[in-house]
């Protein structure tokens, strides 16, 4: 019986630390500002996906034009689902680099934060081009 105690003991210690180290991660404004973006961004990709996913006739979709050669990849049409799963993920790895260095205190957090953050702004914007892209490819 004891041991089933010291789990939960060490599991609501752990607990409680995540939820104080995440409260204090997103009280300032500009991370609040910037982590909404991201996620009107992500949610943009997923609607205009599923908008190109409904609105088209055939299985397949072309996912990529060269200029050079013409179409150099063409897929069944979920797999427009891949550029906002991408998108996710990127804004995951992203938010747990942030929280180790937020953790650590290794570097300056707000020059860390910056440059991640508007590398993935633009990561983003490229992804939101990249199905715009595909919806001009598909539909003109």
């Amino acid at each position: 019986m004891s041991l089933f105690v010291k789990i939960y003991d060490r599991s609501s210690y752990v607990l409680n630390n995540l939820r104080s180290l995440l409260n204090n991660f997103y009280r300032p404004l500009q991370v609040k500002i910037f982590f909404s973006l991201f996620a009107l961004l992500n949610i943009f990709l997923w609607l205009f996906s599923y908008y190109i996913y409904n609105n088209v006739t055939q299985d397949r979709l072309v996912l990529h034009y060269n200029v050079d050669i013409g179409i150099d990849l063409i897929g069944d049409k979920h797999d427009i689902f891949l550029i906002p799963i991408i998108s996710l993920f990127f804004i995951f790895i992203n938010n747990i680099f942030l929280l180790f260095f937020f953790k650590k205190r290794i570097f300056d957090f707000k020059f860390i934060f910056y440059f991640n953050s508007i590398f993935l702004l633009i990561t983003q914007v490229f992804l939101l081009l990249s199905i715009l892209t595909i919806y001009l490819i598909n539909f003109s």
